[in-house]
């Protein structure tokens, strides 16, 4: 079990907080309506909202959360974050079932799993990248996508997002991947690549940094899946429906963090990029700043959900759930806090 951090007690106010001799000055103010609310200003003022988030892994598409953290975003909407590393989805989406964490940020198809499921009380709020984070790396003397018929190509499991993302590309580019190649499951980002780079096999979907490495060793990149054009919400918010109800201005708060994080990491790449390098763990200086410039230019201003984006994540998962197939993207989307934030113009401030 997953141990809840302890709440501190709301601060309580000195009886001098407003001063007798202002308050014989100011009758008005001995109203009991005007005490409320001074007593409340007070109290609010200096005490921090705490919730607890859940994130996968140290991929750097999370880089926004740790900025946020680490610049002091969530503090100044007075928002006290416990980010909780919770590697396994199916456990994570427990966590939040549970009330043991208040949302999750990951893929989105476990938060649609959910729902299909009949756990109507989960929704995904926003989102971060909405494009496929792979591109497809090939032996040197395989120049095209066409080369890749009779060879072997590798993904990290069969029916993940780096196994869809690549069949879905290559269907889309007339490459019957029941017929015209083998396509083996190797494990993870860094067995591929290891196989890759031992000749083990003719190409791979991979992932970042992973694409980097392949890059500097001379491998061929064939396709890469981000800039294809193709929708899909990589990364997601995910939280129950009655905790977004019941703490709208907390999740207000958070999105307005979120989107000054990314405007500062934006516009202070240095900064930026010294909070990647400590959570992702990368130390080479080239493929920090690669990726770094990569995902920077990806994130939207403000972190908002399209259900555009969550059509191929359906597709995706009515390859496992034939519930998927007719299902309606917007059906598991609850974003009417961001797009207020959206018409309030305090993104645009940020940018101006």
């Amino acid at each position: 079990m997953l141990e809840r951090p302890k709440r501190s007690a709301p601060r309580v106010l000195p009886n001098s907080f407003i001063g007798e001799a202002t308050v014989r000055r100011h009758q008005w103010l001995k109203h009991p309506m005007w005490l409320a609310l001074l007593l409340l200003w007070g109290i609010s003022a200096g005490h921090a909202e705490s919730v607890r988030i859940a994130y996968p892994s140290t991929a750097v598409v999370f880089l926004p959360l740790w900025a946020a953290s680490d610049a002091g975003f969530f503090k100044r909407q007075d928002l006290s974050v416990e980010l909780v590393s919770i590697r396994s989805s199916p456990v994570a989406m427990t966590a939040l079932l549970s009330g043991e964490v208040d949302m999750v940020v990951g893929g989105a198809n476990p938060g649609i799993a959910l729902q299909l499921q009949g756990y109507k009380d989960v929704a995904i709020f926003a989102g971060l990248i909405n494009r496929f984070l792979f591109s497809i790396y090939a032996q040197p003397d395989i120049k095209q996508l066409v080369g890749l018929k009779g060879k072997r190509l590798g993904v990290t499991r069969f029916g993940g997002s780096n196994d869809f993302a690549g069949r879905y590309y290559l269907r889309q580019h007339g490459i019957d991947v029941t017929k015209d190649l083998t396509i083996v499951q190797i494990g993870s980002q860094d067995d591929i690549l290891r196989a890759l780079l031992a000749r083990n096999l003719d190409a791979a979907v991979l992932g970042y940094p992973s694409v980097y490495v392949a890059k500097k060793n001379g491998l061929r990149a064939l396709a890469d899946l981000a800039q294809s054009g193709l929708r899909y919400q990589l990364t997601a918010f995910v939280a129950k429906r009655s905790f977004l109800t019941a703490k709208e201005a907390l999740v207000l708060r958070l999105l307005k963090s979120l989107a000054q994080s990314i405007h500062f990491l934006r516009t202070r790449p240095k900064e930026g990029m010294a909070i990647a390098r400590r959570h992702a763990r990368i130390n080479d200086p080239e493929i920090l700043a690669a990726a770094y410039d990569l995902h920077v230019r990806l994130y939207p201003r403000l972190p908002l959900i399209d259900a555009e984006d969550l059509k191929l994540v359906l597709e995706e998962i009515a390859l496992m759930n034939p519930k998927g197939k007719d299902a309606v993207p917007a059906a598991f989307i609850d974003d009417r806090i961001g797009r207020e934030l959206a018409k309030s113009g305090f993104v645009e401030q940020l940018y101006r």
